[in-house]
C-alpha cells in the first residue's frame, strides 16, 4: 500500500506552506508510516502496563524495593562520543517553535541544548511545525540568524513528546499516531544522517519513563532505526529523565536496556517529587508540604534519589545530571540587585549538586550561564565527575517515599 494513502497529516498553518511540504514528504511519511507499523502494537502494551502499575498501587499491592535483573556485575555502557563526555551544562526547556530564542540558544557557550517537543513547548499545529522545521534548517544551515555550522553548536539534545501524549494533526491508518514516535519519526528522517556524518547527534532525552520495559521499547526503536537509515548501530545516543518515583527503584535495569544507546541518567527534583503525589497522593502519607521549603537537595528523600543515580550511572561508565534551574533573571531599571541575588541563589543550589558528583544540569535563563560556566571551571575543570562514587550502603528504598513532615501553608497552596 502506497504510504500516502495510509498517512493523513493537517493542512499547514498560514504561512508555513514550505515548511510543511519540506517535512511531510512522501519518504518522511512512509517512514513514519513504517515506523508505527513497527511499534504502535508495543505503544499499546506499554500504556496498558501503566495502567496496571497505577491499578496495583490503587490496591495498595506496591511496596518500595529496588530491582536489578541483569546477571551480568560488571557490564558498562559503550564508551561515549567525544562530543558527550563533558554534559556540565545544557539550557533546558527550549521550544525549537521559539525561532529568536532558538536562535540565540544555538550561539550560547553551554554543552547542549533541550530541543523540547515535550514540557517546554506548547503543541500546538503551528509550533509542532515550526518547532521541526527550525530544527531542519539550524541542522543543515538554513535557519536565518543561526551558525552555519552545526558543529559549532552546542550538541542538540532532541526531546520528543512522552508517551502519554498524541499527535492529533496526523493519524496513520485511520488512528491519532503517538507524540514521540512522531517527533522521532520526523526529526530522524531529516537530520539523522548528517547529524551522524559530522559527529553530533543524532541524541535525545527520553522523559516521562516509569520502568524499563519502556526504554526497552526506545532500544528497539533506537536500532531499528539505525539498520533502516544506514547508521551504524550505537549511533543514536539517549539519557534518561528519571522524573518519575517508579523508575528510581529501576535505575540500573533502565541503564541496562538502554546501555548501547545510553548517554547516562538525569534527576529532576520538581518532576520527581511531583509524580510521587501523582502516584501515592490518595494516601496522606505522600502528599508533600509547601514546595517552596521541602523540594530541594537537602531534603533525604531527594538526597538518596540523586546519590542512588549517581552511584548507579558511575559504576556503569554513564553521566549523572542534576535537573534544571528554572529560574528567569528580571529585566528593567533598578533590577540588578535582584538579578545577582537569584544568580547567587542558582549557584549555591547547583553547587549542593556539584558537590554530590553530578556531571552537569541545565539553567534555563540565558543570562545566568557565564556565572554557571565559571563556577563548574572552578569546582570541576575536568570533563566529568565519573570518579565520584557516593556511598549508597545506608540507603533504603523506603527512604526515597519517607516524606518531611511540614504543616500546610498559604504559600505552597498557591
Amino acid at each position: 500500500m502506497d504510504s500516502l494513502k495510509r498517512v493523513c497529516v493537517e493542512r499547514a498553518p498560514h504561512r508555513l506552506e514550505e515548511a510543511h511540504g519540506e517535512l511531510f514528504t512522501q519518504g518522511a511519511l512512509g517512514f513514519l508510516a513504517d515506523l508505527l507499523a513497527e511499534f504502535d502494537d508495543d505503544v499499546e502494551k506499554l500504556l496498558r502496563r501503566r495502567l496496571e502499575r497505577r491499578l496495583h498501587i490503587k490496591q495498595g499491592r506496591w511496596k518500595p524495593e529496588f530491582r536489578n535483573s541483569s546477571e551480568d556485575q560488571d557490564w558498562k555502557i559503550e564508551e561515549l562520543p567525544a562530543r558527550l563526555r563533558n554534559r556540565k551544562l545544557d539550557l533546558g526547556d527550549v521550544s525549537p517553535a521559539n525561532t529568536t530564542n532558538f536562535v540565540d540558544c544555538l550561539y550560547a557557550k553551554v554543552q547542549g541544548i533541550q530541543v523540547d517537543f515535550d514540557d517546554g513547548h506548547c503543541p500546538t499545529w503551528r509550533n509542532t511545525v515550526q518547532g521541526l522545521y527550525n530544527v531542519t534548517r539550524a541542522v543543515h544551515a538554513r535557519l536565518p540568524g543561526a551558525p552555519a555550522d552545526i558543529q559549532e553548536c552546542p550538541v542538540l539534545m532532541l526531546r520528543p513528546r512522552a508517551f502519554n501524549m498524541i499527535e492529533h494533526h496526523c493519524m496513520v491508518n485511520g488512528k491519532e499516531v503517538v507524540g514521540p514516535l512522531f517527533d522521532f519519526a520526523i526529526l530522524m528522517y531529516h537530520n539523522a544522517k548528517l547529524m551522524s556524518s559530522l559527529d553530533v547527534g543524532p541524541y535525545f532525552y527520553l522523559s516521562k519513563i516509569e520502568g524499563p520495559n519502556e526504554t526497552q521499547l526506545w532500544n528497539k526503536i533506537f536500532t531499528w532505526t539505525e539498520h533502516r537509515l544506514g547508521l551504524r548501530r550505537g549511533t543514536i545516543k539517549a539519557c534518561v529523565l528519571i522524573e518519575n518515583i517508579l523508575a528510581a527503584y529501576r535505575m540500573e535495569d533502565i541503564l541496562y536496556s538502554l546501555r548501547e544507546h545510553a548517554i547516562g541518567l538525569n534527576c529532576g527534583i520538581w518532576d520527581y517529587s511531583a509524580s510521587i503525589i501523582a502516584k501515592f497522593g490518595d494516601s496522606p502519607d505522600f502528599l508533600i508540604p509547601d514546595r517552596n521549603k521541602y523540594v530541594n537537595m537537602g531534603q533525604p528523600f531527594l538526597a538518596n534519589y540523586m546519590s542512588l543515580l549517581i552511584n548507579v550511572c558511575h559504576r556503569r561508565g554513564a553521566l549523572a545530571t542534576g535537573g534544571m534551574a528554572a529560574k528567569l533573571l528580571p529585566c528593567g531599571k533598578g533590577s540588578n540587585s535582584l538579578a545577582d541575588e537569584i544568580t547567587e541563589s542558582v549557584k549555591q543550589a547547583k553547587s549542593v549538586e556539584i558537590d554530590a558528583g553530578v556531571d552537569g544540569f541545565m539553567v534555563y535563563d540565558l543570562r545566568i550561564v557565564d556565572a554557571v560556566n565559571e563556577m563548574w571551571q572552578r569546582k570541576c575543570p575536568g570533563d566529568n565527575q565519573l570518579s565520584i562514587l557516593p556511598d549508597v550502603d545506608r540507603i533504603t528504598a523506603a527512604s526515597l517515599v519517607k516524606i518531611p513532615e511540614g504543616g500546610v501553608t498559604i504559600e505552597g497552596l498557591k
